[in-house]
């Protein structure tokens, strides 16, 4: 199985994931040392973009802003399941065990879902998270990552734009992202600033459709997509940039106007196909002690939380 292959940082499990995201091996031989800072990429980066965990995990490793990586979900699938939010509750208690096991002070989000979910997890009953939570654009930016133009306008051709030097980029903040606004703030800082619209450079969050996809208005999710696209055009953009997965399916999948691109396509030079990415995950590592899914649960795949502190 050609992939990732890793030992996942919060619970010491030894994980092997397909390149395409498809399908993993799990084995619970590995062993956990402890981990100050964790990459946490989240479920969809792992399923639609392996290689990008993979890269970015060895990246952020060898500039010493984390000291491993965990693969496991952030629970918030679980507020959709039958009898979820007892099993979140649980899940949150056995992800703050680990993370206190690990010695990990602080972990790097990936995904605004998964930075809002974690932050809510690592709550105490005090209200102090037991460990930090931080935006990966935001560490990228500060660790001096910068989309090259002319990357962007590469990987915007991949998608049928072509014809500007420099293409006008309009950031989609996410919801998750609201209030501190780390995840746009850090997109902004690393795009060129010749991309950028002066009626955006000031993060504010319109919901891309997902919420309502979520719940069933399908019909009111496309049109709120392609109204955030319309409205990005009406000031003059060429395309839309997101840092968050699920906003750019459903804007890719709501309009043809004008392209989507998640920053990582730009930053890496990985044109991504989201109306084909969007697809159900195959992926989801759980962390439980309970080796059975509740019935009229989906099934996942479960890391089993380890008790005891970390070597």
């Amino acid at each position: 199985m050609d992939g990732i292959l890793m030992t996942d940082a919060l619970t010491g499990c030894a994980v092997a994931v397909a390149a395409d995201g498809s399908s993993a091996r799990v084995s619970e031989g590995g062993s956990r040392t402890r981990a100050a800072s964790v990459f946490f990429p989240g479920c969809s980066l792992l399923n639609y973009a392996p290689a990008l965990v993979s890269t970015l995990s060895d990246y952020l490793a060898q500039a010493g802003a984390v000291d491993g990586t965990s693969l496991l979900c952030c629970g918030k699938i679980l507020d959709f399941e039958d009898d979820g939010a007892a099993r979140r509750a649980a899940v949150d208690e056995a992800l703050r065990r680990a993370v206190e096991a690990a010695g990990t002070e602080r972990i790097v989000a990936a995904c605004p879902n998964c930075a809002a979910a974690l932050k809510r997890a690592l709550s105490t009953e005090v209200g102090a998270p037991c460990a930090e939570v931080v935006a990966l654009p935001k560490v990228l930016a500060e660790l001096g990552c910068r989309i090259d133009p002319a990357t962007a306008r590469e990987v915007l051709a991949a998608k049928g734009f072509a014809g500007k030097d420099a293409p006008k980029m309009w950031v989609h903040d996410s919801c998750p992202d609201r209030g501190d606004y780390d995840f746009g703030r850090g997109v902004r800082a690393m795009l060129p600033p010749e991309m950028l619209i002066e009626d955006n450079l000031e993060p504010s969050s319109r919901c891309c459709g997902s919420i309502a996809r979520a719940a069933g208005r399908y019909e009111a999710a496309l049109a709120q997509g392609a109204r955030r696209a319309e409205h990005a055009a009406r000031h003059g953009a060429d395309a839309m940039v997101t840092a968050c997965m699920s906003c750019a399916a459903s804007l890719a999948s709501a309009q043809d106007g004008l392209p989507v691109v998640h920053y990582l396509e730009l930053l890496c030079d990985y044109p991504m196909d989201w109306r084909v990415a969007a697809r159900p995950l195959s992926l989801r590592f759980l962390i439980e002690n309970e080796r059975k899914a509740p019935d009229g649960g989906r099934d996942f795949e479960l890391l089993p939380a380890r008790e005891g502190e970390a070597r």
